[in-house]
């Protein structure tokens, strides 16, 4: 007895680019980076920032460029410092004011 026919499977060529799960996880630290750049922004750029730049360099070492997540996690990182010596000089004014009172 001969076999029953079977039709030709289709041969579907490989894809140039493998997306594993090394280059997901690229992609995600590079996206928390854009993200926490973001937050770091307009909340506790002082937290945010160095999450930012963390996760870049993250992306980074895995060949994913997060150039915008660095760049904004120092600006946040930055602004964070900033607001905080701010505070500081206002105690400092505010508790001038109230001794000489």
């Amino acid at each position: 007895m001969s076999q029953p026919y079977q039709p030709p499977q289709a041969q579907v060529p490989p894809t140039q680019m493998a997306y594993s799960a090394a280059s997901a996880e690229a992609d995600r630290a590079a996206q928390l980076a854009l993200v926490f750049g973001i937050i770091g922004l307009f909340l506790l750029g002082i937290v945010f920032g160095p999450l930012a730049i963390a996760q870049a360099s993250k992306a980074e070492r895995m060949n994913k460029p997060a150039i915008a997540g660095k760049v904004l996690g120092w600006i946040s990182l930055i602004f964070g410092i900033l607001q905080i010596v701010g505070i500081i000089l206002w105690f400092i004014a505010a508790a001038a004011v109230v001794s000489t009172f």
